[in-house]
């Protein structure tokens, strides 16, 4: 049991902190004696954790880094490194169905308090409960702002900055389908710029997360809007240039944000792809006007996004184009990958935050967050993201750190190995020259239509011996997830997708040549057999994924899976009647399983996966 008194931590927001971890962690407020010291020293990047036998000794410069320090002398470990962030962050994504119930949002609080992170922005849209308008959050989930208010409040107690993440221009689909917001609407995903509706709307927005946050920092988002100006805006008034668009909507924003003591943070993404034809964001000759530089408010600080480069370079020379856009130091977002996979995929997380690191430290760029977006339903398993949290706080330090199973275990209560053991489901084949030529995600299986097999199709079309790899892995990994689950039974979930993937693509290599050789016996075998088994994973993965998701989340959003794997079993009961029919003689062909013609088609988000009659 590690104890603190008055004496031997003077520093009150610290205490604070730590009467909150005390409650879930045994450390404890002692009226006299202590084992526990603190001491505040000048520079603001150093932690130095040391025992002398008898009490261990955290010299700090942040809050943060104080409680970073009690968990290496909760896990019995000895440190002294350098951060060199004046914000470690991270972004959690609360609005693709995934809501994050407040008790499970205090949970990733501690958690972050221990791994040294000092600010959470929440991705939110339209997630929220506005004031007067019912379609905000509409069967989504939506939070109330009492419900923030708590969040905020708990992490202030842990020296957690609490920033909002909203979208301010695009990426407003969830509104868009509605008819309330047709006057505000310019495309199915951006608002409709100069329409006085909607900058109404904008100010409430605004004005709810003033009221509901106590930091004045707010994200208005702004990415990826590249239809803007191309619908109802263009038939209205004609084709304006959307770089000049923007820049006058951002500036009302920035006005909006003044008058409500807020300071801006917008993603710097459109900048760089209105400057080229192909509206990329990584264009490396794209040159940005000096007009349109001039344009930009000095307000507003940029954010530059970066998931994908596995190079120093690329990072930092667009930290260095994006600061010279307008003066400010930019924020850099990274990610740890927990989006279009079902568990977080720590190759890509690795390979992709520790070159962005370094050129953070190069560039002296001080704010980086690790973004953990929901994409295609949030259906990660969220807990599995704190394992690439921990490791790339690590990360930032630029020094390894040889206990961090053991700092892992005493913040989390889990195993870290056997977490990135759990992420083997991802696979990931490299070429000659080590770099990564094709992941293949578990979804890519797992929603695959069991007659159309357009994926595993395309597959086998790419390499015959891909698939009976693919098995070898899954067998492996399942293997050893399932061991493992013996001492941690969380782990039993990631064991059971491993399972279902093995008999699936099992599935479709065993029925193709039965088919093709109308071999009776075999179809009859499978029919009764594999098909049904298959089904049954698809019912204990279906039970698995709902305990999963109520740990953590609201009931809203879950449906979208009990229907993708009911469609599944729907598919699956169709298969076996399509070969009890064929055995019957009553069709002499499957059509779906005749096809071998030229499409090759491996997507990894489930409406891609669903069928070829989809968009129809």
């Amino acid at each position: 049991m590690l104890t603190w008194n008055n004496s031997t931590c003077p520093d009150g927001q610290l205490a604070t902190a730590l009467r909150t971890l005390a409650e879930y962690y045994p450390i404890r407020e002692a009226l006299d004696g202590a084992n526990l010291t603190f001491v505040k020293t000048q520079d603001q990047d150093s932690l130095d954790v040391a025992h002398d036998g008898a009490a261990w000794v955290i010299r700090y410069g942040r809050i943060n880094a104080a409680l970073r320090g009690l968990a290496f002398a909760m896990a019995g470990a000895t440190r002294n490194e350098t951060m060199p962030f004046d914000t470690l962050g991270i972004l959690l994504d609360c609005t693709r169905g995934n809501v994050v119930t407040v008790e499970a949002f205090k949970e990733w609080l501690r958690v972050l308090a221990l791994l040294g992170y000092n600010m959470t922005m929440i991705y939110v849209k339209d997630a929220y409960e506005l004031p007067g308008e019912p379609f905000f959050g509409f069967m989504r989930g939506a939070y109330s702002q009492d419900e923030i208010r708590q969040i905020d409040a708990y992490a202030k107690k842990l020296g957690i900055e609490m920033i909002a993440s909203i979208q301010a221009l695009g990426h407003v689909e969830p509104l868009m389908q509605y008819p309330a917001y047709t006057k505000v609407k310019d495309t199915s995903s951006t608002f409709l710029v100069d329409e006085p509706e909607t900058y109404k709307l904008l100010e409430k927005m605004l004005t709810f997360w003033s009221e509901a946050l106590t930091s004045r920092r707010i994200h208005l988002g702004m990415d990826e809007t590249m239809d803007l100006g191309r619908g109802r805006f263009l038939d209205l008034n004609g084709y304006q240039q959307p770089v000049e668009l923007y820049n006058r909507h951002l500036a009302r924003l920035c006005d909006m944000c003044e008058s409500l003591n807020l300071k801006p943070l917008i993603w710097s993404d459109m900048y760089f792809r209105f400057a080229n034809k192909n509206l990329s964001y990584y264009e490396p000759d794209a040159e940005i006007r000096q007009e349109v530089k001039d344009m930009i408010p000095k307000s507003v600080q940029l954010c530059s996004w970066d998931y994908y480069h596995r190079d120093k370079d690329t990072y930092a020379k667009m930290l260095m184009r994006t600061g010279a856009l307008n003066g400010t130091q930019p924020v850099m977002a990274s990610g740890v990958w927990t989006w279009t996979t079902l568990w977080t995929d720590y190759e890509q997380t690795e390979a992709t935050v520790k070159p962005c690191i370094q050129a953070c430290r190069e560039t002296n760029t001080r704010e980086i967050i690790f973004t953990m977006w929901g994409d295609d339903g949030g259906h990660c398993e969220p807990k599995s993201a704190w394992a690439g949290l921990a490791w790339a706080a690590d990360e930032a330090t630029q020094k390894e750190n040889p206990h961090l199973e053991a700092t892992f275990k005493a913040i989390t209560g889990k195993s870290y190995a056997n977490q990135i053991a759990a992420g083997k489901m991802i696979l990931t084949l490299f070429n000659d020259k080590g770099q990564p030529k094709r992941k293949i995600r578990e979804k890519t299986i797992l929603w695959d239509d069991p007659i159309m097999w357009m994926a595993h199709y395309g597959l086998n079309k790419l390499d015959p011996t891909l698939l009976q790899w693919m098995v070898e892995q899954y067998q492996e990994a399942f293997n050893e997830v399932s061991k493992l689950a013996q001492d941690e039974p969380e782990l039993e979930y990631p064991a059971t997708i491993l399972n279902l993937l093995k008999q699936k693509v099992q599935l479709y290599i065993d029925l193709i040549p039965a088919y093709k050789n109308r071999d009776r016996q075999k179809l009859k075998a499978m029919r009764d057999g594999q098909i049904a088994q298959l089904a049954a994973l698809y019912d204990d993965f279906a039970n698995q994924f709902r305990e999963v998701w109520f740990q953590s989340y609201k009931s809203y959003g879950i449906e979208l899976f009990q229907i993708r794997i009911g469609t599944q079993k729907q598919r699956l009961e169709e298969l076996k009647d399509r070969i009890q029919e064929l055995l019957d003689g009553k069709v002499e062909e499957i059509n779906e399983l005749d096809y071998d013609g030229g499409a090759i088609h491996i997507p990894i988000t489930f409406l891609g996966l669903a069928t070829g009659c989809f968009f129809i």
